[in-house]
């Protein structure tokens, strides 16, 4: 059995998360395991485990949820609000769960460096709208298709088009530009041609790169590594 430290415990996180926007649904979950029992994605992870996630928020452990990518696997299919006797909408509570993480004071970007909310730019989300690139990205609404079926996860697990998307519309635009994913995203189209809204994912990422570089924007660079053959030499 898994000890829980108490030390790691936030007794006001379950409160963050209903305060967002559909997050309200966390305090009428009594963890029958109806949403899990029926969650597709655990035929992909056990893992993935909607009831432990919701759970672990509960009980305080923000270190953990935060960490759990099922956060940004859960997707619109709602067979698990069909089935839940409390109607507690997993998608929804999932959706609260990423904005505080990503809006989190302690939240860590791609570069390594902290993030705080003084550091959202409210305006980012309106520049990439006004592009042609990024016309529709008010169109997303967070299902995850086009993160389900990513070929460029194979490379990282990490890479996340919705996690882009999520973090352009919160302002939090260095992490964004810092995102290797914008970079890496192809042009397979295998996330439009499932996306239900029709959302073209590399042209968004497109349109994200043209403000970087308008910028003048650059990712830090990471120092190479030391020749150890060299200096035995």
């Amino acid at each position: 059995m898994t000890t829980i430290d108490s030390k790691a415990i936030d007794p006001h996180f379950k409160d963050q998360i209903a305060k967002e926007e559909g997050g309200e649904g966390i305090m009428k979950c009594f963890a029958c395991g109806a949403c899990t029992a029926r969650c597709p994605e655990m035929d992909v992870h056990p893992e993935w485990n909607a009831r432990v996630t919701i759970r672990k928020a509960v009980l305080g452990l923000k270190d953990e949820v935060f960490a759990s990518e099922f956060l940004w696997i859960c997707s619109a299919h709602y067979r698990c609000l069909e089935k839940c006797p409390q109607k507690v909408n997993v998608k929804e509570v999932m959706n609260a769960v990423r904005n505080q993480r990503l809006t989190d004071e302690h939240t860590q970007d791609t570069t390594g460096t902290k993030t705080t909310t003084n550091q959202m730019d409210p305006t980012f989300k309106y520049a990439v709208a006004d592009t042609q690139e990024g016309k529709n990205l008010y169109e997303c609404f967070s299902c995850g298709t086009c993160t389900a079926g990513c070929p460029e996860r194979e490379l990282d697990p990490t890479y996340s088009p919705r996690r882009v998307i999520k973090t352009v519309i919160l302002g939090l635009k260095e992490p964004v530009y810092g995102n290797k994913f914008v970079e890496i995203c192809s042009s397979h189209h295998r996330c439009f041609t499932q996306c239900p809204q029709g959302v073209e994912i590399p042209k968004l990422m497109k349109a994200i790169k043209t403000l970087a570089e308008r910028e003048g924007y650059t990712r830090p660079t990471t120092p190479p590594k030391e020749d150890t053959h060299a200096k035995k030499e």
